[in-house]
């Protein structure tokens, strides 16, 4: 069986995506004062109300603060630089620099080709297997690749309803990260990616950073693979570290 699928990110997640960028950036320094809501409504495009519900969420995730009659500051004790790959999140977010504005995804259920491998990977015997193509799109360029692959108890333990590919797509690209309990990234370089018919992921210096991602539940079960390809020119993979 196989769905394809096109999701569009909803308005207001696009502006705060590029409000946090800007100040992540220092466009607006710590402690500074944003232009009003007339001048970004009309920088971003967007309507007031669209605008409202960006800085809504900026505010509720501690980045900005407002002060009655003055406006919105970026807030004098965040430091948006300290977010790495260390907090569990949407990776493919994490580390690439270009603002992803669309999704297109592809997903078919089969059986297991190889038990073996399945066996090896998600430490357990799986007659079907899921597999989850997403290709995210910035203007209409293709700027990275994810490839998924679970087995269909993640889907029951997780209430994935697979014939609602909507659904499915969120759970993996938004609900998962709040679900499980841990995971693993493996950074490596390749020239190579997995070929399609109809997107091609291509790279300035025909390099790709390759993000192999193991996600666990509670019990230390892999519950999830992804293998990430981002053109290396559009990737910024952090890590943060400190001396205990």
């Amino acid at each position: 069986m196989s769905v394809e699928n096109k999701k569009k990110t909803p308005l207001y997640v696009e502006v705060y995506k590029k409000l946090f960028k800007l100040i992540n950036e220092g466009v607006y320094p710590i402690g500074n004062k944003l232009p009003s809501e007339q001048e970004l409504s009309k920088m971003m495009n967007v309507s007031r109300m669209t605008l409202r519900q960006a800085l809504g969420f900026l505010k509720e995730d501690g980045y900005i603060e407002t002060i009655h009659g003055q406006g919105n500051f970026i807030k004098q004790n965040v430091n948006v630089r300290s977010v790495g790959l260390e907090k569990i999140d949407n990776t493919v977010f994490q580390c690439c620099t270009e603002m992803i504005d669309d999704i297109d995804a592809y997903f078919e259920v089969s059986f297991s080709d190889d038990s073996d491998y399945i066996r090896k990977i998600f430490n357990r015997d799986s007659a079907v297997i899921i597999r989850f193509n997403r290709w995210y799109k910035c203007k209409n360029k293709i700027v990275a690749h994810a490839f998924t692959m679970f087995p269909s108890e993640t889907a029951s333990q997780y209430q994935m309803n697979l014939n609602d590919h909507h659904s499915v797509l969120k759970i993996l690209e938004e609900d998962i990260h709040m679900l499980i309990h841990s995971s693993t990234i493996e950074i490596k370089f390749t020239e190579s990616v997995p070929p399609s018919s109809h997107y091609e992921l291509r790279s300035n210096n025909n390099l790709f950073v390759l993000l192999i991602e193991n996600i666990y539940d509670s019990m230390g079960n892999v519950v999830l693979k992804n293998k990430i390809y981002i053109p290396s020119e559009l990737s910024s993979v952090k890590i943060n570290r400190i001396n205990k």
